[in-house]
């Protein structure tokens, strides 16, 4: 699929306005600077999907409806593949604590816990309950 950046610029612009935040405030949430911020808006500029999954995050949206790719602001956290389910929790869990940065080894230690309990955090359902 085509990258769309009057799409992606619209939206952005649109989400700053709507969480009321400012190209330097949205720029040091995402990790990057004001005038990479400013270029996404103005069209000079394709996020990398790095960047592009960070700005979805602070707005709680998919990285498909950012890119324009779909109407739908929902992420879909039951797709299917419990390591994509999992990467969604993580984010979900990183956005606790937005201005932390996760080392390797405690985002290891989530994965560990999460797999361990990954029925009670991601139910599934295939499972028959016992009646």
């Amino acid at each position: 699929m085509k990258f769309n950046a009057d799409k992606f610029s619209y939206r952005l612009l649109s989400l700053m306005e709507e969480y009321n935040l400012t190209q330097k405030k949205l720029a040091e949430q995402v990790g990057t600077t004001n005038v990479t911020i400013s270029r996404y808006i103005n069209g000079d500029r394709e996020p990398r999907l790095e960047i592009a999954t960070r700005l979805a995050n602070v707005f709680n949206v998919s990285i498909d409806y950012l890119l324009g790719n779909t109407e739908n602001k929902e992420i879909n956290l039951d797709n299917g593949n419990i390591y994509l389910d999992l990467a969604n929790t993580l984010i979900k869990l990183y956005k606790l604590a937005p201005n932390e940065k996760l080392t390797h080894e405690q985002i290891e230690s989530a994965k560990k816990l999460l797999l361990a309990g990954k029925d009670l955090i991601i139910p599934n359902k295939n499972k028959k309950k016992n009646a």
